[in-house]
């Protein structure tokens, strides 16, 4: 009898627990996104719960989230996820000034460069183009010149040049100097920078590349003695065990580049922690894939919410999303362009990019400035 009664208790509590268990699972709360998006009610498990920040105003740029922060993976990035705390939230994104402006063009032994030099630029950002880029595509392209603007409204000067190769249009990942003429010219655009009085020679020098020019960045960073460096989209183990440079990494989740892939983010994960072995500052971001949003394509220039609107529909109502907004299929052999109207047709390379980030391939991202700024404002004295 005393053992019916026990089972019966075990019984009893397993049931309150099973109950408990699904309550929790199955537990709603509640975003609100003020100026951004992502608002809704979420249940607690599931894909990660991702919020953006709307495209920033004119001469603005965005600064950081406000309000119940504490559920947030990174406050200082425009797009973010919901950390495992489960709890209602009111977020709000902000935005600071950031007056316009356009680069400089100049020449460095036959290469073009263009720079921006913001009043009291508290350090130098030189920016390294991938294969088949160039310079100006820091200028241009709508992730990049975001982060151009991110970096200039952060008191940063910005700098971005051609390789010197104009073939493969790639940098010399090769020869050490004075054997390696791309280092060679960033010495010649630095020199060049402190006799116009632009900079000193205490000024503090950063470097940040996208895949071959992620590989180059901590090698022109070595070379040259900068404070720091940031890596995209590449494994970034040039001078692992050798080098003192900080150095931040931003991977992106399924980069199917063949000299990156699986295998190259888990490289990038192994030299990150080799560096930080030695004692050397480091760090390592993964963006990971996320849902498209309505207005996402407001962020290419010449496109509003309303044109976004129709592009996004177009993914939507012709099945290239899931449930959730999350594209079903690589952007690379999805063939989107069948269902986007005709009159986008001169923004396909610019749509391309923004669906290559939220798919988290090999494309650069400025969802991790905030993290790269605080990563370089930390080496500077």
């Amino acid at each position: 009898m005393c053992t019916a009664r026990n089972n019966m208790k075990r019984l009893l509590y397993s049931g309150i627990l099973f109950v408990l268990l699904v309550a929790t699972a199955n537990a709603q709360f509640s975003v609100t996104v003020n100026s951004g998006y992502g608002s809704g009610r979420y249940k607690g498990s599931g894909r990660s719960i991702h919020i953006w920040a709307e495209a920033s105003p004119a001469n603005m740029v965005f600064d950081r989230w406000i309000g119940d922060t504490q559920v947030l993976i990174d406050p200082t990035a425009w797009h973010t996820r919901l950390s495992p705390k489960l709890k209602n939230a009111n977020l709000t994104a902000t935005f600071k000034p950031a007056p316009a402006w356009t680069p400089i063009t100049n020449q460095v032994n036959g290469s073009e460069y263009r720079y921006y030099f913001p009043p009291n630029a508290r350090g130098v950002v030189f920016r390294f183009h991938g294969t088949g880029g160039s310079g100006s595509t820091f200028f241009n392209r709508v992730e990049d010149r975001i982060s151009a603007n991110n970096f200039v409204a952060a008191g940063f000067a910005v700098v971005a040049l051609d390789s010197q190769n104009r073939i493969d249009k790639q940098w010399d990942n090769t020869n050490n100097p004075p054997n390696n003429v791309d280092i060679n010219n960033v010495q010649a655009i630095i020199n060049f920078f402190i006799a116009q009085g632009l900079m000193t020679a205490a000024t503090p020098v950063f470097s940040t590349g996208m895949s071959n020019g992620g590989a180059f960045s901590p090698r022109v960073a070595y070379a040259l003695q900068f404070k720091a460096a940031a890596i995209y989209c590449v494994r970034g183990g040039t001078y692992i065990n050798i080098t003192n440079v900080p150095t931040i990494w931003n991977i992106a989740q399924n980069d199917s580049n063949e000299n990156v892939g699986p295998s190259g983010n888990a490289d990038s994960l192994t030299f990150f922690r080799i560096l930080s072995a030695r004692g050397i500052t480091a760090e390592h971001n993964t963006h990971i894939a996320s849902p498209l949003y309505p207005q996402r394509f407001a962020r290419i220039s010449g496109l509003t919410p309303a044109d976004s609107q129709i592009i996004f529909d177009a993914l939507k109502t012709n099945n290239f999303l899931d449930r959730e907004n999350y594209l079903r299929q690589s952007p690379a052999t999805s063939n989107w362009q069948t269902v986007i109207p005709i009159v986008y047709t001169p923004f396909y390379n610019a749509i391309r990019s923004q669906l290559d980030v939220s798919w988290a391939d090999h494309e650069y991202f400025a969802d991790n400035d905030g993290q790269t700024i605080a990563f370089f404002n930390a080496q500077i004295p």
